[in-house]
């Protein structure tokens, strides 16, 4: 009856080592999900980065937003789900075919839902541009644009899922002056003082210079033969104003004493063939009137 029960035993030990050993194996094969679990091989999808083109749309135009995203993470991401949305004031379009990877549906007047294949870990996306038409959005106002990740199951980190970007509606306002002969060389308009007109001989051209390249804005205008000049301009940009003028002439002292008759042109860029003179850059806000005088002294 021993060597019976000893075998009993020794089977019973041998069971119960093999369901030890198919417990260990099943932790061996569960291991890998648990580095997952851990951060070890975790994807982390990030708006990276976005903004719009062009940068101050106006009513009934369309514009794009772009965005990059990336996957920071260790580990490759499953397929990405993104959805980029607008308030009222703006609306969806056609989405554009030309984004290599992603595939977007307008799901309904204010927002698109765009898919891309997994991400490797440190891999970025191809730029994602969806467009978007200015639909009765105030002019000068600021629009929000947001693009949410949907969050994956193991992902590291969801708090940088989501992204935005205002864009800048374009209204328009009056950007004027007057261009004044400044005989005693103070930087002030005396009541004596001419104006100089348009011409060969005098002002050849006034031009507002944008040096945003995503922002639409400009303008040019003729002097008057009293020296004034005027432009309605679209807004929300910003603006220099650039005087052409015959090679006789410079340009004065900027802002001496009242702003209301000084001289607002601070920078001179050439001398010859022509004259070409500048004021200070500004930003154009719809509604709004800017001024902006130059005087002019003979050249010595």
């Amino acid at each position: 009856m021993r060597p019976r029960s000893l075998s009993r035993s020794i089977r019973r030990t041998f069971s119960t080592s093999l369901a030890t050993l198919a417990l260990v194996g099943g932790a061996a094969a569960l291991a890998p999900a648990d580095a997952v679990a851990a951060g070890r091989l975790q994807p982390d999808l990030v708006v990276e980065l976005m903004m719009t083109h062009v940068l101050n749309p106006a009513e009934g135009e369309t514009f794009y937003a772009q965005i990059d995203i990336r996957n920071i993470g260790t580990g490759a991401s499953d397929p990405i789900s993104a959805t980029v949305a607008v308030p009222a004031g703006l609306r969806t379009t056609t989405p554009s075919v030309g984004d290599p990877g992603w595939t977007c549906t307008a799901v309904s007047t204010s927002s698109y839902t765009c898919s891309h294949p997994q991400l490797e870990a440190g891999g970025r996306a191809s730029r994602l541009s969806v467009p978007f038409v200015v639909a009765g959005a105030a002019p000068g106002s600021k629009v929000p644009i947001t693009t949410s990740i949907t969050p994956q199951r193991r992902e590291a980190n969801t708090d940088n899922n989501t992204g935005s970007v205002t864009v800048a509606i374009s209204g328009t306002c009056v950007i004027r002056g007057s261009v004044w002969h400044d005989l005693d060389r103070d930087g002030q308009r005396d009541a004596d003082e001419p104006a100089i007109a348009g011409g060969p001989d005098g002002v050849l051209d006034v031009r507002l210079w944008n040096r945003q390249g995503q922002a639409i804005g400009g303008g040019s205008a003729t002097v008057n033969p009293d020296g004034t000049w005027s432009i309605t301009a679209r807004t929300e940009v910003l603006y220099e104003v650039r005087l052409e003028a015959a090679a006789t002439y410079g340009r004065t002292v900027a802002d001496v004493g009242d702003d209301a008759t000084d001289s607002d042109i601070v920078t001179s860029y050439q001398y010859e063939p022509t004259l070409l003179v500048a004021s200070a850059e500004f930003q154009a806000v719809h509604g709004g009137e800017y001024v902006v005088d130059a005087g002019l002294v003979s050249q010595s």
